[in-house]
């Protein structure tokens, strides 16, 4: 009697199913991928914090163990948006070309602003030798004086003059008459008190800078330091209108629209100061200030044609709103104690409702300092 074989199952699939399959899987992850990453605009503002990210890691790590601080230079486009950074170095002291490079100090020490004069031997101004590029002092420099161990800042005529400078406290470093002592001043009639002097130049970018591309720009309006931003005037989300002290976000008031930014990493990778600095503009117009660094940098990561722009309840493309309204826009933060630079994507909602104001789209960020 013959006997049919039995069937086997099949155990395995063809090459041509597993092409089949493969090809499908492709064609769904290619749908599926823009929904995932958030779409082009999502992936673009990605690369623009990948970007501020890794050059601000790069400055910080050449600041380590150096003793010239290296930082981040932030370049205004306009006055409400940013898309050149570059590298920030502080140059090397000036301390004078001769051996006996002094300076004295003239007029009322209540005053907070006292008269310098420049000298290379005690007598004679005009034979103090300086350099012509970059200039031996300016406004945005510091200057150390024999005797005190407190920066003082810098106000100089452009081009500067060796009878013309003047030096001020600094009461955004916290320095005021009553705490701060000044070296011995000259006194009318009983000769000039001479100091040796080191001036702590301001830093400038250096090398190549880069641009954030595919239309993504830093928003000056909203970005800013702590609970303040840079931006002057009061827009719908600052938090003014709600009354509530969490949702504040005012201005900064010491920094000038359109001034440029560095932020400079000390010899242990801390962030030990934050200056802004006059590109277009000149005093008395706004005055460059370098402060300590006591609270984060934040900066809003957005679609540069959103920049600037307050809330909108009901925003749409034709009628949009701030950046931070938007889940393609993100948060960049850099810690003043480690450091470190972090990004988050801005909350569009919390426990509440809809994010109304841009400190609750920063609980990200601020969540993980």
């Amino acid at each position: 009697m013959n006997q049919t074989a039995p069937r086997r199952g099949r155990s395995g699939m063809t090459l041509l199913e597993l092409l089949v399959v493969v090809a499908i899987l492709g064609l769904v992850s290619s749908a599926v991928m823009p929904v995932i990453g958030g779409g082009d605009q999502v992936r673009a503002a990605r690369a623009a914090c990948s970007s501020i990210t890794s050059l601000a890691s790069q400055a910080q790590a050449q600041a380590v163990g150096r003793e010239n601080p290296i930082g981040l230079w932030i370049e205004p486009l306009s006055a409400g948006q940013a898309i050149d950074l570059a590298i920030a170095r502080q140059p090397d002291p000036y301390r004078g070309d001769t051996f006996d490079a002094t300076v004295s100090l003239s007029g009322t020490v209540s005053s907070g602003t006292m008269q310098l004069l420049f000298s290379d031997s005690g007598s004679k101004v005009t034979t103090l030798t300086a350099p012509s590029s970059p200039a031996f002092a300016s406004t945005g420099d510091f200057i150390q004086l024999e005797g005190s161990p407190d920066k003082f800042a810098l106000v100089c005529p452009n081009p500067p003059t060796f009878d013309g400078c003047k030096v001020r406290l600094r009461p955004e470093a916290g320095q005021t008459t009553a705490n701060t002592v000044w070296p011995t001043p000259t006194v009318e009639g009983t000769g000039t008190t001479w100091h040796a002097f080191s001036i702590i130049r301001r830093p400038a970018p250096a090398g190549e800078s880069i641009s954030l591309g595919s239309g993504m720009a830093i928003d000056l309006a909203w970005s800013g330091i702590g609970v303040q931003r840079f931006g002057l005037a009061t827009l719908d989300g600052d938090g003014s209108a709600t009354g509530d002290p969490a949702d504040d976000l005012a201005p900064l008031g010491r920094y000038a629209a359109g001034q440029s930014i560095a932020v400079m990493f000390d010899r242990v990778g801390a962030v030990g100061e934050v200056g802004f600095f006059n590109t277009s503009l000149s005093p008395p117009n706004a005055i460059e200030v370098r402060m300590p660094l006591r609270a984060a940098v934040y900066l809003l990561v957005g679609r540069i044609d959103r920049c600037g722009l307050g809330y909108r309840a009901a925003a749409t493309d034709d009628a949009p709103g701030a950046n931070w309204q938007y889940p393609d826009s993100f948060w960049v933060s850099i810690d003043p104690k480690t450091g470190m630079t972090r990004w988050s994507q801005c909350a569009i909602s919390d426990a509440d409702g809809p994010v109304t104001t841009a400190r609750r789209s920063q609980v990200g960020i601020r969540s993980a300092l």
